[in-house]
């Protein structure tokens, strides 16, 4: 089990206990109506652990792009519950991958996780075998049973057996009998007592009962669980109830069948074959001898469990419409009135990669009339400078076949030559910190690039502060023309920059992301410099984590991470992206 998986199934997990609360509110709603509703919204509770709402959130983000002309309304409420619902869902996926990377990080992290997953899979194979060895019990009875002469709906079978009437099987249903129990039960008694095991085969209550099973082998370690399982059953025995009398049948005659019934024989040893002697058999006595009537379900009533069931699916298909991107709106995050102006897109010539890049294509600090230009090397290294992640991070569709273009635009930060140099270097800092959202924002708008952030473990690096502390130097306020980053094939030089370069420097060496863990927030002076193993090589991982343990303190470590993936959902063919020949 990794740690993502664990995320996934904690996840599961409180949505399900949120959802069993609620619809323990909604059965407070229908207490004067029949039993039967209340079991059906029990059920309903029980099922939805079989059922992650992920995957109805995972169809929610599907509908979302798949189609340009696909407008999807969410009505107001269901928006709200949505918008709120993507609130505490990303705070608690927040909270729970700093938990689940933090038990990673720990030495016995592993280890804790293959022991929860032996603990669970000890436990269901142990429910497993319970419920096994009960159902062999009650199959050996049916074996040995004999037909019974009964008139009923299905099959009757007669067993020496000293259990209770119940209803056996699910798509062959057989009606097992114990021997003489017509000799211990009058007329009305076992007339009573036969429509009470009509109301289980005509709902096909075995089929919920072992729907519920499944439940609790798989989630034996939740206690609500099985506390579901018994407010399923005392509901379903009531709607039997209350249906037998709805029938005519005498509520005293019914009563005593029960009581002999329970007096004389054992109940039904799996819930999967419904008896007659299940829940609370006081208070099942209580209300048959009171007989009370049953409210119908009002219009009211029935609209609100109507709108319930229907907000159980909407709200999870709205939450993945809203948090997942639309269309071409890739970057509707970025929402902001800086964007770049006749854009010109060509298919590029031959020429050296340059990498990838926004810049002004003769200079930041000539003339505010000039072009922006833009180069990459690949398609998906454009991508992922776009979006903060090292190219290995891009993932999905194939990028190889797609060509490379030649870009330009207007140039989104005008320039006056009478600025001075300190409002120049203040441009180029804010130019610097907007260049991903244009990126991103052209790839949108004008390759119809559809991308869906996720997160995936994979190989990569961690940097930390060593054991014997950070060496670098807090920033020294040098003046405008001393700041920023120098880098070439053997060092890298920074004036008042934060430690956030030196993974993006490694990053850009090994191809895989590093995760920066330092905790430093400030900006530093620090300069790092290396050895490669040949000219115009970059140096190994294990060299280059002995020059940052030695120049700067830091440390270096191979681990499997946990990081953002930019997985790319759709993109433009070649020649619909091109603007000019």
């Amino acid at each position: 089990m990794n740690s993502s998986l664990l995320i996934g199934i904690v996840d599961h997990l409180w949505q399900s206990t949120l959802f069993v609360a609620l619809a323990g509110c909604l059965t407070l709603f229908v207490r004067s109506n029949s039993a039967r509703v209340r079991c059906f919204i029990w059920l309903a509770a029980s099922i939805k652990f079989l059922f992650p709402f992920a995957l109805l959130t995972a169809l929610g983000s599907e509908i979302s792009w798949h189609s340009a002309s696909l407008q999807v309304t969410v009505p107001g409420f269901m928006a709200i519950a949505a918008q709120t619902a993507v609130q505490v869902t990303q705070i608690s996926a927040e909270r729970l991958t700093k938990l689940a990377q933090a038990a990673q990080d720990e030495n016995h992290g592993a280890v804790l996780l293959i022991a929860l997953e032996v603990v669970w899979a000890v436990g269901m194979l142990a429910v497993s075998i319970r419920w096994f060895h009960r159902w062999r019990v009650l199959r050996r009875a049916l074996r040995e049973s004999t037909p019974g002469g009964l008139p009923f709906a299905v099959p009757v079978r007669s067993s020496s057996s000293h259990f209770e009437p119940a209803v056996v099987g699910i798509l062959r249903p057989v009606l097992l009998l114990p021997q003489g129990m017509q000799m211990r039960l009058s007329p009305a008694e076992l007339a009573a007592v036969l429509a009470h095991e009509q109301c289980h085969v005509a709902w096909r209550d075995n089929l919920a009962a072992s729907l519920h099973m499944l439940v609790e082998a798989l989630f034996w370690f939740h206690p609500l669980v099985w506390w579901l399982g018994s407010r399923i059953i005392d509901e379903r025995e009531r709607a039997c109830d209350e249906r037998v009398l709805a029938q005519g049948h005498p509520a005293h005659s019914y009563a005593e069948g029960i009581l002999k019934i329970c007096e004389f024989y054992l109940q039904s040893p799996i819930a999967s074959a419904a008896g007659v002697g299940g829940a609370n058999l006081t208070q099942r006595i209580e209300a048959i001898m009171k007989n009370g009537l049953v409210k119908q379900l009002g219009t009211f009533r029935k609209l609100a469990l109507t709108v319930a069931a229907a907000a159980t699916i909407a709200v999870p298909l709205a939450i993945g419409i809203l948090a997942a991107p639309r269309g071409n709106a890739a970057a509707a995050d970025d929402e902001t009135e800086l964007m770049l102006h006749n854009v010109s897109i060509r298919l590029a010539p031959a020429q050296e990669p340059q990498g990838p890049a926004l810049y002004n294509s003769l200079g930041l600090m000539t003339n505010h009339a000039m072009n922006v230009k833009i180069a990459y090397n690949t398609l998906r290294d454009f991508i992922a400078a776009a979006y903060g992640v090292d190219a290995s991070q891009v993932v999905g569709k194939d990028l190889s076949q797609i060509p490379l273009f030649q870009i330009t635009a207007d140039n989104p930060w005008p320039e006056n030559p009478t600025d001075s140099g300190e409002v120049r270097s203040n441009r180029l800092r804010k130019s610097l910190g907007e260049l991903a959202m244009l990126q991103r924002q052209l790839l949108a708008t004008h390759f119809g690039l559809v991308v869906k952030r996720e997160r995936r473990q994979m190989d990569g690096y961690v940097l930390s502060v060593s054991a014997g502390g950070s060496k670098l130097v807090p920033d020294s306020d040098a003046p405008w023309w001393k700041q920023g980053t120098g880098l070439s094939k053997v060092e890298v030089i920074t004036t008042q920059e934060p430690v956030a370069i030196i993974p993006k420097v490694l990053e850009g060496m090994f191809l895989k992301p590093v995760l920066d863990q330092t905790g430093l927030t400030g900006t530093y002076d620090y300069k790092l410099t290396w050895t490669a193993a040949a000219p115009g090589q970059m140096p190994d991982p294990a060299m280059m984590a002995k020059a940052l343990e030695a120049q700067l303190g830091l440390h270096l470590e191979a681990k499997t991470v946990t990081v953002d993936v930019i997985n790319v959902l759709s993109i433009k063919a070649p020649d619909q992206i091109v603007t000019a020949r």
